[in-house]
């Protein structure tokens, strides 16, 4: 299988062994169950304070989640590709904590995007954002909403999605939408533990979802220095058209890119995506972390 590498700031393309370890995992995956009808109140998810959330997702359903390293897929077709790119970033800890590492890592992932998306032009929405397992006690301890989140999910609505996309436009000075032929939210994901992850991300080939499947969420997320912020995200329900896959054993010269909202309907739009327990985890090492970026492409 040929992937696309990156050495010395260059891509180029290497030809790695194909892992065969498994086809796949019959997992739990959360949907939502209690998607409400017609006048009924948005379901909220609440990360600080999940007894507060009126989203209900369990218990889960058992899914087939395949491994997607055979695979040749495509970000405008699946939704979803890996790719090889190894990070300058030394202590992926330091996300978050020191602004010179923020600002290095957001440096890569706007070059990274803008490559592999041939984008005109690319911003990222904030900096890197960490998260670990449940048992990450210490690490969980001095922030906010850093844990996986459970249930299938885009970050998005179409609505938001379009809100925050204007809302960056106001604030960039020569940023004019109207110039571009489209625009795309992407997110970037990195796990930085060891592998294997007890605790992988799962990813929904786009093309398996229908609008039905879609619930609006009202996530209200603490930031750190901002307080709550109430946001709209896409939460699903379950379909036995979902097709989900993985990447197992990744590692931190890997980046998982998959679409959060595309303005072209020809496109791949949201992936859902979720963390998952892997019933094959062997047990004993740390638990999973990972670094994610969300950017915005915009195209000629």
């Amino acid at each position: 299988m040929a992937r696309r590498a990156e050495a010395n700031g260059r891509w180029g393309v290497m030809v790695v062994p194909v892992i065969t370890k498994e086809s796949g995992v019959h997992a739990e995956v959360n949907y939502i169950r209690n998607a409400p009808g017609g006048s009924e109140p948005v379901l909220e998810f609440v990360t600080e304070d999940e007894e507060r959330s009126t989203m209900q997702t369990l218990p889960g359903r058992e899914v087939w989640i395949e491994n997607a390293r055979p695979l040749s897929t495509d970000i405008d077709r699946e939704g979803f590709v890996l790719v090889s790119h190894a990070s300058s970033i030394k202590d992926f800890d330091q996300v978050q904590e020191e602004p010179t590492v923020d600002q290095q890592y957001m440096d890569e992932m706007t070059e990274l995007l803008k490559h592999e998306t041939g984008a005109a032009r690319v911003f990222m929405l904030g900096g890197g954002k960490k998260r670990y397992g449940e048992s990450a006690t210490s690490k969980l301890a001095p922030l906010a909403n850093a844990k996986p989140a459970r249930y299938p999910h885009a970050d998005n609505t179409d609505k938001s999605a379009t809100g925050l996309v204007e809302l960056i436009a106001a604030f960039v000075d020569d940023l004019d939408l109207e110039g571009y032929s489209r625009y795309a939210l992407y997110n970037m994901w990195r796990a930085v533990s060891s592998p294997p992850q007890d605790f992988p991300l799962a990813v929904c080939d786009a093309r398996t979802v229908a609008p039905e499947d879609e619930v609006t969420v009202a996530a209200i997320t603490e930031e750190r220095g901002a307080g709550d912020i109430r946001h709209d995200t896409t939460g699903y329900a379950y379909s036995a058209a979902h097709r989900w896959h993985y990447y197992p054993d990744m590692t931190a010269d890997e980046v998982i890119i998959f679409k959060a909202h595309d303005t072209d309907g020809r496109r791949s739009g949201r992936v859902p995506h979720s963390a998952f327990t892997d019933p094959t985890f062997p047990g004993g090492g740390t638990t999973r972390a990972s670094v994610e970026m969300r950017g915005l492409a915009l195209f000629s």
